[in-house]
């Protein structure tokens, strides 16, 4: 039996929270699952806590998901960040790992990038000032 992979999920819509985590507990991942943004910030500064990758799930418009993806960035955190934009007024996805966009993102599409993920090798990301110029990639500030 492979061991678990352990994943933060932030959602602050409390249904949408507890059936994301209910399947992602299906498959090879133990899910800590937090609808309060205080908390869940809390949980990924905690230096103690090895996750494999954090997923914010933006269900509704003004919820406080896009603070959380700069807290998490702020603390220069080694995860990788899957941000599902629901609502699709999140301003700060540039800054993810990866970015589902849409009220019809699947379970399977949230699995299948969590599979991508998991497999990067934890450690700094390259900084943001690494772009080229050219690329047309944007940067987030």
């Amino acid at each position: 039996m492979r061991p678990k992979k352990s994943i933060l999920l932030y959602c602050a819509d409390r249904e949408l929270l507890w059936a994301t985590a209910f399947a992602l507990r299906l498959q090879p991942y133990h899910v800590t699952a937090v609808e309060d943004s205080i908390q869940a910030t809390l949980i990924a500064h905690d230096r103690s806590a090895a996750f494999s990758c954090a997923v914010l799930i933006h269900a509704q418009q003004g919820d406080l998901a896009g603070r959380l993806v700069h807290r998490i960035l702020d603390a220069a955190l080694s995860m990788p960040l899957l941000v599902v934009d629901r609502a699709g007024d999140l301003a700060p996805v540039c800054c993810a790992d990866m970015v589902l966009y849409g009220r019809n993102t699947s379970m399977q599409h949230i699995l299948s990038a969590l599979e991508i993920l998991c497999r990067r090798k934890r450690g700094p990301k390259p900084a943001v000032n690494s772009i080229p110029r050219n690329s047309g990639a944007r940067r987030c500030s």
